[in-house]
């Protein structure tokens, strides 16, 4: 079965040398308030004050887009060789990281108030990914380990 939406295998050297140094800004800029400069805006842009962009600096929104592109490019590349049981694992690994994304935001909208639920939002928009590329990663391992026995 050929699935036409999978990128080609070396996206995912590229996913990750976009996911690294774009984390790496992201938690800087998130914990230690870090912000490159050239990406400050001012009050002289025109039409940004109609929607309250003024005097912002847009590290946060580079770095997330960043960390989304990479993680999207890891887990959407093919691996080197695609068959049937790789597509089994892709499958099951996509439905294990929406059950378990769910069940953690399901929790989160009863345990976490205010402020820290925006965070954990902010949060939200990447586990799916994350929990997909490592649980596939995964479960592969446990393949070529079992097959190399």
């Amino acid at each position: 079965m050929k699935n036409k939406l999978l990128l080609p295998n070396n996206y995912k050297r590229y996913g990750i040398g976009l996911l690294i140094p774009f984390a790496v800004i992201g938690v800087l800029s998130i914990y230690n308030e870090f912000e490159l400069g050239f990406l400050q805006t001012g009050k002289n842009i025109p039409y940004f004050n109609m929607f309250d962009f003024t005097d912002n600096n847009f590290t946060n929104e580079i770095a997330l887009s960043g960390v989304m592109i990479g993680l999207l490019m890891i887990a959407f590349s093919k691996e080197k060789t695609e068959d049937e049981f790789i597509h089994q694992i892709r499958l099951e690994s996509w439905q294990w990281a929406v059950i378990i994304n769910y069940a953690l935001l399901f929790l989160a909208n009863w345990l976490i108030y205010g402020s820290e639920f925006l965070q954990v939002m902010i949060y939200n928009m990447l586990t799916i990914l994350i929990i997909f590329i490592i649980r596939f990663n995964w479960l592969l391992y446990k393949y070529k380990k079992q097959l190399s026995e």
